[in-house]
């Protein structure tokens, strides 16, 4: 992985890396708002028809395009993969319509995240589903990891909910990092709420031994 094609270099990496990322987000961030509306809109019965024709008319269109199937084949396609992994990822992904629009980057020796969830990540009453708040904890330590230039994958996690985490809140992450060995690091984060800690936890990630990062990993728009 050489430095330059990768966004985790920097010291943030917010900006997409071409226009046809900058464009997907568009996408995504349509499809987020439509995420949340449906599940907010108390639809009436005699319009759940038209509007499904809707959506599956939307859904024809875009099986028009080429289809890419995976983080691989956007990594080939668009940019490599780290570009891709940040992008398509179901948990973090900037382009991703599901994701929940998480942020990090580089504060001096600290990764620092920022998140908001909305109604449609509901779990308890007025409050963020405990899988969502370890998915996006995961992915972010992930990303703090993946800033080492050593890609790897999760091979433990530990979560403490320490209090409820609200929905449509600004939420501060923060993340440390240590190498423990040639292929393991361990890292620490925790998950705040206007300075009050919500959740807080530790993970140890592995370098795998084969490079299931190696394919696409260098190709180039």
């Amino acid at each position: 992985m050489e430095k330059f094609t990768s966004p985790f270099f920097a010291e943030d990496i917010s900006e997409p890396h071409s226009d046809y990322w900058l464009a997907r987000r568009k996408v995504a961030e349509a499809m987020r708002e439509l995420i949340e509306a449906s599940t907010v809109s108390d639809i009436a019965a005699e319009d759940a028809d038209d509007i499904a024709a809707d959506l599956h008319r939307i859904s024809s269109r875009l099986r028009q395009y080429r289809q890419l199937h995976g983080v691989v084949a956007y990594a080939k396609a668009h940019g490599n993969f780290p570009v891709a992994n940040h992008e398509i990822l179901c948990v973090g992904g900037a382009s991703h319509p599901i994701a929940p629009g998480l942020r990090h980057w580089n504060d001096g020796e600290l990764v620092k995240g920022a998140v908001t969830f909305d109604w449609a990540y509901e779990g308890p009453p007025g409050h963020v589903h405990g899988g969502w708040v370890a998915a996006v904890l995961d992915h972010f330590m992930g990303m703090a990891h993946m800033r080492t230039g050593k890609p790897g994958m999760t091979g433990g996690l530990d979560i403490r909910y320490r209090r409820p985490t609200p929905i449509n809140t600004a939420l501060d992450l923060e993340a440390t990092i240590t190498p423990v060995g040639d292929r393991k690091t361990r890292v620490v984060a925790t998950m705040h709420c206007e300075g009050t800690l919500t959740v807080s936890a530790e993970a140890l990630f592995v370098q795998p031994k084969h490079n299931i990062f190696k394919d696409g990993s260098t190709a180039q728009d």
